[in-house]
């Protein structure tokens, strides 16, 4: 899994962009040594020795959706367009996998033209048709990679928080873990983890119970982990140790069902 914190001091020690530092880390596997050592065996400096021919296709795609009021790169309405032209919602966990691909660190924030073009040269794509199977690739990996899923379910967090916040809302959190966790219905295995409807709902029970009103990042984590390791309350009864150090939320939910007599 390639971490932020790892592209952010491959870009401090390179002075390449960020996408050139995500691409050296994957091919790597997030190894930042090996990376780097990657890094400077094919390049000289903040240059690679393969210099890239940006195709005209690209620059055309990237130009229909510019903003055109002097403030330069893809605001939000050209976003919007951008995703509704790839037959996509926002809410959709594809959306979050085309954001990842450009590096995006918030959906409040521009896309500068370099990031544009770097993100999609690198993924060798000039057109919409293109970029649609790079993503249809990316779907089969949520739906059979965990590392992968768990790399988009982490990196949301940081795209649905608001500007300036710490946490996002309960209802926010709720919408996402339905998109990441809903199997469609019974037996339909929709993406690598799958956490039961029964599962899901008492936890969205509890922390209405309990009069939660936001979810904070390390809840936000720690629950993947947390129905990755107990996808039913089947396994929670019988594998669950408070000795395991899963946020107090985490903790007292348990306590919750015990109250409940689901075990």
């Amino acid at each position: 899994m390639v971490r932020d914190e790892d592209i952010s001091e491959f870009v401090a020690l390179t002075n390449c962009p960020r996408q050139i530092a995500r691409k050296f880390l994957a091919n790597n596997h997030g190894a930042l040594d090996y990376a780097l050592n990657d890094f400077y065996d094919t390049c000289h400096g903040s240059y690679c020795t393969e210099t890239r021919q940006v195709s005209n296709k690209l620059l055309n795609l990237l130009e229909r959706y510019t903003s055109t009021d002097g403030h330069g790169g893809i605001l939000t309405d050209g976003l919007i367009q951008f995703v509704s032209d790839l037959g996509l919602e926002l809410e959709d966990p594809l959306t979050l996998c085309l954001a990842h691909t450009m590096d995006c660190t918030s959906f409040h924030e521009p896309i500068s033209g370099d990031q544009f073009i770097e993100s999609w040269s690198i993924q060798t794509c000039e057109t919409l048709e293109d970029i649609r199977n790079r993503l249809e690739d990316q779907e089969k990996k949520l739906k059979f990679d965990v590392e992968y899923l768990e790399t988009i379910y982490q990196y949301a967090f940081g795209l649905i928080v608001d500007p300036g916040q710490k946490s996002v809302s309960i209802e926010t959190a709720q919408e996402y873990w339905n998109i990441f966790f809903d199997n469609e219905g019974q037996g339909k295995k929709k993406y690598a983890i799958n956490p039961s409807k029964d599962i899901l709902s008492k936890w969205f029970s509890y922390l209405k119970a309990c009069g939660c009103q936001s979810i904070n990042r390390d809840v936000w984590q720690m629950f993947f982990k947390f129905v990755k390791k107990y996808p039913t309350t089947q396994t929670l009864k019988e594998s669950y140790s408070e000795l395991d150090a899963w946020p107090l939320v985490i903790d007292e939910f348990y306590e919750y069902l015990e109250g409940q007599s689901v075990f």
